[in-house]
């Protein structure tokens, strides 16, 4: 039934059942980083460049630009 569970490590799995548990979604996380670091200017450019890397890791076959439209 649950066989994407194997795809994930045990830290994964516990983020996500921590998420789904609690009904969080990603907006929530990026704003508790953003309060927890109070990131401002530089800082949140520097979040917004992690973001995108990591979503660059999962969409190979397009720029993040192409994506975007």
């Amino acid at each position: 039934m649950d066989e994407w569970r194997d795809k994930f490590s045990e830290q994964e799995l516990l983020i996500y059942d921590f998420l789904k548990d609690n009904k969080i979604d990603i907006e929530d996380v990026i704003d508790v980083i953003i309060k927890v670091n109070r990131f401002v200017g530089v800082g949140l450019v520097s979040l917004e460049e992690h973001v995108v890397k990591a979503i660059k890791k999962h969409h190979r076959h397009e720029s993040f630009e192409q994506l975007m439209r």
